[in-house]
């Protein structure tokens, strides 16, 4: 059972996760403290990826997958309740994806695209400001401040992901998902990634799929390993690199499978 707590921004109990009769995701109970990064690690089709994109309801566009559990937003909003609108919910758990994809829009209007669908900016100027604010968050402000009605597909593969990244940040979301966001990426552009990570958790919660050990180590306070679709330890990521509990998660992280 999930108990209320104002410290987490969303707790998690009793998830089964099924893509028609195969189970993806095996009673998990997780919960994410606010303004802290939580790293999902583990092999590939372990399921890391399956549960974060229940925590904003991405599986309900996937016809064969079933998703049962317990989702509480700030201890008291069931986010699979049916009175909740999904695009409600998007807008306070947003994501970026593995793989950049901005619109083929300009730079501008890949940022205020999400606040104009959602009636966020009351005006032209508010709206800008948003932009503006969004950019600068996602650290890449400087870099295109003359180039606003550019193509965004013209961008550099890191500067599409900052990009998207402020697309998620325009709409003020509470917590953002992030799924492999550098895995398309170069190391100099990955360690930009990594740094405006840490810059955005204290104002964000963050949840990030990696199947980088190092990045992991790098940017989150929290670190879940998964395998074969359960959760087999969680804990403080100092603790779980160096001396974890579980002997299958020190063979993971010390290559010995995965």
């Amino acid at each position: 059972m999930v108990d209320q707590n104002s410290n987490y921004a969303l707790q998690t109990s009793e998830v089964y996760v099924h893509y028609g009769k195969k189970m993806a995701i095996n009673n998990v109970a997780l919960n994410f403290p606010k303004n802290e990064v939580t790293s999902l690690i583990g092999p590939s089709g372990c399921g890391k990826s399956t549960f974060l994109r229940c925590l904003n309801r991405m599986n309900d566009v996937i016809d064969i997958c079933n998703v049962k559990g317990k989702f509480l937003l700030n201890g008291n909003v069931d986010i699979y309740s049916p009175d909740i609108q999904v695009e409600t919910l998007r807008e306070k758990v947003g994501m970026v994806f593995q793989k950049p994809n901005p619109f083929p829009k300009t730079i501008y209007d890949n940022v205020a695209y999400g606040p104009k669908i959602h009636g966020i900016a009351s005006s032209q100027n508010e709206l800008d400001e948003i932009v503006k604010d969004s950019l600068h968050r996602a650290g890449l402000y400087e870099e295109v401040k003359d180039r606003m009605d550019d193509i965004a597909t013209g961008l550099s593969g890191g500067q599409q992901q900052r990009l998207c990244i402020a697309r998620a940040i325009a709409i003020r979301p509470e917590i953002i998902l992030m799924d492999e966001p550098c895995s398309a990426l170069d190391p100099i552009a990955t360690a930009k990634i990594e740094d405006l990570i840490n810059e955005l958790k204290e104002n964000y919660t963050i949840i990030i799929v990696t199947h980088s050990m190092s990045q992991a180590s790098r940017v989150s306070s929290k670190t879940a390993f998964f395998h074969l679709g359960n959760l087999v330890e969680y804990g403080e990521t100092g603790k779980i690199f160096t001396k974890p509990d579980k002997e299958q998660t020190n063979d993971y992280i010390t290559g010995r499978f995965g």
